[in-house]
């Protein structure tokens, strides 16, 4: 292969690689999980059986003794939904919508109303539609263009992290070599997850954990795991009170 060719070569890589980078960085939602005729079926259902409360604009409808239907689309709707995944949405209008009017949707349908409302939301359309797939829908995350994911995380949320365990003073564990919390879900995490977790970077934050017993920490000793739970900072104490741990690598390298 020739210089030219090398070099040729060497862009189109690099360019692939930033044009990856810029797609993290911009979540997924932001490079077309939907399809235009999914919204389209979408907007049909909507018009049938959600259009009665929350408008043909989408715009809601104010409290009254039925209850308010909030708007759904602009701010009111970013503002709900940031940094929360198109799953909990799905799971938010499978469960609870449309309310007592006996109208009867699939499921399918109703994630074709989520394909509307991204759309409605401008969120762009891409070549493949939304699946009923909780692995999949739940790693697309509501993120305004180009906004980093939120540091300053309030008490009582519940983070992921991901860290060397070790043992502290006084029969306490600890997690070290901790990545920075992540918003995140109050279960289980996929296959899929764990495996990322497992090459997630390791950061340089501490944590201690609390009620962590029941999770046989000391058979984890020195392992890297992902942790999950409460998050509380105070002063210089940063604590999780964990919910899940999943070990995800036999031994906890630190570079």
């Amino acid at each position: 292969m020739g210089k030219r060719a090398l070099i040729a070569t060497f862009l189109t890589t690099a360019f692939v690689v930033l044009a990856a980078g810029a797609q993290n960085a911009d979540e997924k939602i932001w490079g077309g999980v939907y399809t235009a005729a999914q919204a389209e079926r979408g907007k049909a259902q909507f018009a049938i059986s959600c259009e009665r409360c929350h408008g043909a604009d989408l715009g809601g409808a104010p409290a009254t003794t039925s209850g308010a239907a909030p708007s759904l689309k602009g701010a009111r709707f970013t503002n709900s939904w940031d940094n929360k995944t198109v799953y909990d949405l799905y799971t938010k209008i499978r469960d609870t919508m449309p309310p007592n009017f006996g109208t009867t949707l699939t499921d399918e349908n109703k994630l074709d109303v989520v394909a509307f409302l991204l759309e409605s939301n401008s969120y762009p359309a891409g070549s493949e539609e939304l699946k009923i797939d909780s692995e999949l829908l739940d790693g697309i995350t509501f993120l305004r263009k180009g906004a980093p994911r939120p540091t300053n995380i309030p008490n009582f949320s519940v983070v992921q992290v991901v860290g060397c365990l070790a043992q502290g003073p006084g029969q306490t564990w600890v997690l070290n070599h901790s990545s920075a919390p992540a918003p995140s879900r109050d279960q289980p995490s996929t296959a899929a997850q764990l495996k990322a977790a497992t090459s997630q970077p390791l950061g340089d934050e501490t944590f201690r954990l609390v009620s962590v017993s029941r999770f046989k920490p000391d058979l984890h000793n020195g392992q890297k795991v992902e942790a999950k739970g409460l998050l509380y900072r105070e002063g210089a104490e940063n604590r999780i009170n964990v919910t899940v741990m999943e070990s995800v690598a036999p031994a906890c390298a630190v570079q």
